[in-house]
């Protein structure tokens, strides 16, 4: 099994002109990103409108992604769905297509379950993997809490190994890192701390922002691998200025696809229920990014 740590982009789909799936649009943003040096991709996540696509197109992006690494870098596929049948179907799939590993998001956008029933469907999902499955911690999005307890039963499942943690709380991420032995694999998912991550012990970082700046993360995560705090900690401030100033608009995955247009990697428009920047957004987001210099950089 391939080790899972380092830098995975939350890597977006593209879409054509008719809204459809851009399989060569994908392949394009995959080399930009592997010749950034990235470690490997986390695919049909949040960014990647994973949610908002039909099972056949979530297979088709899957298969893409696993053709163009070729083994050269890791693949965690995102397979939580509103349906619990549609994850199960979606991780059979990522699992033959040779991932390195699944993620899931807990099914709760109406309902909301319990402790008891997560428990289940994380048991039942873990159970139709091949590959090792990763928990996703996002309360802000979908108004669960992972919990000390929650989360150590699961990790006594044999198929599940940790979790992408984007609660953006580092205190309650160090006391998941100190559940089991040896520790989970916690990927940070907060990417204005990823270096706080890191420092309490994540194994690498899955991020929006790594689409647009790659070549930084990987560099913060090359300094911290050489034990350089002060490097690392100053590509995080860098990062941490384009952010604040990608951070004018009010969707990200929108203005992400933006912002990568701009770079010459064109990957269509978010789909709904999220909208295209106005030319007036689009206007003042340009603005911002140019008073950093972040053309120059990229």
């Amino acid at each position: 099994m391939r080790e899972l740590r380092g830098i995975y982009p939350a890597t977006v789909t593209p879409y054509d002109r008719d809204g459809g799936f851009d399989a060569k649009a994908m392949t394009r943003i995959i080399r930009h990103q592997m010749a950034a040096g990235v470690h490997g991709l986390y695919v049909t996540g949040g960014t990647g409108e994973g949610v908002l696509l039909t099972v056949d197109e979530r297979k088709r992006v899957i298969d893409t992604a696993v053709e163009e690494a070729a083994g050269r870098i890791g693949i965690i596929a995102h397979v939580g769905a509103f349906q619990t049948a549609d994850t199960i179907a979606s991780a059979r799939h990522a699992s033959a297509a040779g991932v390195d590993a699944i993620a899931a998001l807990p099914p709760a956008y109406f309902f909301k379950p319990d402790e008891l029933a997560l428990e289940r469907y994380y048991r039942e999902l873990a159970a139709a993997s091949s590959v090792p499955l990763l928990i996703y911690n996002i309360p802000q999005r979908t108004g669960i809490t992972m919990t000390p307890s929650l989360f150590e039963k699961l990790m006594s499942v044999d198929n599940i190994i940790g979790m992408k943690d984007s609660s953006g709380n580092i205190f309650s991420m160090q006391g998941f890192l100190e559940i089991g032995d040896p520790p989970p694999t916690i990927f940070s998912g907060e990417d204005t701390l990823l270096l706080s991550g890191l420092m309490v012990g994540a194994v690498g970082g899955i991020g929006l922002t790594y689409n647009l700046m790659p070549g930084i993360y990987v560099e913060l995560w090359n300094a911290f691998e050489a034990k350089d705090l002060s490097t690392a900690a100053q590509h995080q401030a860098r990062a941490n200025q384009i952010t604040r100033a990608f951070a004018c608009t009010s969707d990200g995955i929108a203005a992400t696809k933006h912002i990568m247009a701009w770079m010459g990697l064109e990957c269509g428009l978010a789909r709904t229920p999220m909208r295209p920047l106005t030319d007036e957004e689009a206007a003042t987001l340009r603005q911002r990014l140019e008073a950093v210099g972040f053309f120059e950089e990229t």
